[in-house]
């Protein structure tokens, strides 16, 4: 079996060597070669000069150095779909593990995979997402967690194996997929990130495609991996930009509160203002609610004013 590990990614150079470690360290069984392929998004840092270094470190590596290799490529396009879609043009192995550039995975995260797809029945397969914020996950984070966790890719659908469905799906940071299936089912680049632009939904979008053609797929409790926060991102401005990134995400998905932009510029004036008056007096979920909903507002206001008349 082959498997390719894609990972996207742009000005992350620190991260993502500490990512590409952990890969080196996982268990890969005898008969697997297992190649990471790295799709550079236009980065301004030294992520190239990582991977390089990275790349010779394996080659000086005598334990696997015939089992595990790893390939540049760069895409000019901006966004994250953009690359997810190049990393799956040079895919040409038997499977496809998918997996970002700020993450620590576990040393039985490939093997885990490599047992569930053993089910032919199945073409793809989820995992465990830990957030671990770095040097601690602020308080009002945790006291508004079962509605911010969907902000730090914090996945668990549970301890026991289970068919995905719909509403209960991997997130892009952790799961695996048949190449041949992925091949046909490439990411609407209409959605993902766009540099500091945090509008997702692509890898959910592309699962129900899946689901709706009649794939299936499956919980792996067992293939699980951190997701490191560090503090420029455990912060409210991070927030508020990634809730304007899923009301973006609205709007692309028909499922906006309004398609009036006049109506929404009011809604984001009126959210935004009660969250800063909240913030001085209130306690956490009281502002936080409408530090979410002004996020939400404005995305969907500037995605609907930029639509076609």
């Amino acid at each position: 079996m082959k498997i390719d590990i894609a990972i996207c990614t742009w000005n992350r150079a620190e991260l993502l060597s500490d990512t590409l470690q952990s890969i080196r360290r996982v268990t890969i069984p005898e008969g697997i070669t297992t190649r990471i392929v790295v799709v550079d998004n236009n980065s301004t840092d030294n992520t190239i000069e990582r991977v390089r270094a990275f790349e010779k470190q394996l080659a000086e590596d005598a334990n696997i150095n015939h089992r595990l290799s790893v390939v540049l490529q760069t895409e000019p396009q901006q966004g994250h779909t953009f690359s997810r879609n190049r990393a799956i043009g040079v895919a040409d192995g038997d499977l496809m593990l998918w997996t970002d550039d700020d993450v620590i995975v576990d040393s039985n995260w490939l093997n885990s995979y490599v047992r569930a797809s053993a089910n032919q029945d199945e073409a793809f397969w989820g995992g465990k997402i830990i957030p671990k914020f770095i040097p601690e996950k602020p308080a009002w984070i945790e006291e508004n967690w079962d509605v911010l966790k969907g902000c730090f890719a914090e996945r668990d659908l549970g301890l026991e194996p289970a068919e995905l469905k719909p509403e209960q799906l991997p997130y892009g940071a952790n799961f695996a997929i048949r190449t041949s299936v992925q091949k046909k089912f490439l990411y609407n680049v209409e959605l993902g990130r766009r540099e500091d632009h945090v509008l997702g939904e692509d890898e959910i979008e592309m699962f129900q495609r899946l689901l709706a053609a009649g794939y299936r797929g499956s919980w792996v409790p067992e293939s699980s991996l951190f997701h490191i926060i560090g503090q420029n991102r455990a912060n409210e401005a991070y927030v508020r930009d990634y809730f304007i990134g899923q009301g973006k995400a609205l709007i692309v998905k028909d499922n906006a509160w309004s398609t009036d932009p006049k109506k929404l510029w009011w809604q984001m004036i009126y959210e935004f203002a009660a969250y800063r008056f909240k913030r001085q007096w209130a306690k956490s979920p009281a502002w936080a609610a409408h530090l979410i909903r002004s996020g939400l507002a404005e995305g969907q206001y500037l995605a609907a004013k930029s639509q076609p008349a």
